[in-house]
């Protein structure tokens, strides 16, 4: 999902019900930023299985990222 449409298509409060149900404390960010933006991480993984090898998976539990309208650090 492109981040234009992430800001047309979903809500704050359907971003943070998925969120706490994955066990995950938001800090700051902008609905461009949700995890539903991105690709499926599995589905991504399984493309590359022949130029790369799986160590170790790591689940987020804390987010902070810009907030809306405001530019992350460099």
């Amino acid at each position: 999902m492109s981040r234009k449409a992430a800001k047309r298509t979903l809500t704050w409060s359907s971003v943070k019900k998925n969120l706490a149900q994955s066990g995950i404390t938001l800090l700051s960010a902008g609905l461009d930023e949700a995890p539903n933006v991105y690709k499926d991480i599995h589905q991504v993984m399984a493309a590359q299985s022949d130029l790369v090898k799986i160590i170790a998976r790591f689940d987020p539990k804390i987010v902070k990222m810009a907030p809306p309208g405001e530019r992350p650090e460099d």
